[in-house]
């Protein structure tokens, strides 16, 4: 489900991030043109795309793998 080096666009925002990296098993998020590591608990973001997934990906969107070429440059 989840693939090392996925990012995400939950489509909200969670302290004005609404983008997020799946990368050794921790969630991280773009700052600029860096990341940072996610400090929130993890598991509610990995559940709200799960559910998302199930759900028909009514919110989240999947913008690509950092390992392959984006599907979305935005």
């Amino acid at each position: 489900m989840l693939e090392e080096g996925d990012v995400w666009d939950i489509g909200q925002t969670v302290n004005g991030v609404s983008r997020f990296l799946w990368f050794n098993n921790r969630w991280f998020y773009f700052e600029e043109r860096l990341t940072r590591e996610y400090e929130y608990e993890g598991n509610d973001l990995t559940k709200l795309i799960r559910e998302d997934m199930l759900n028909g990906w009514e919110e989240v969107k999947f913008l690509g793998n950092i390992f392959t070429a984006f599907k979305d440059e935005n």
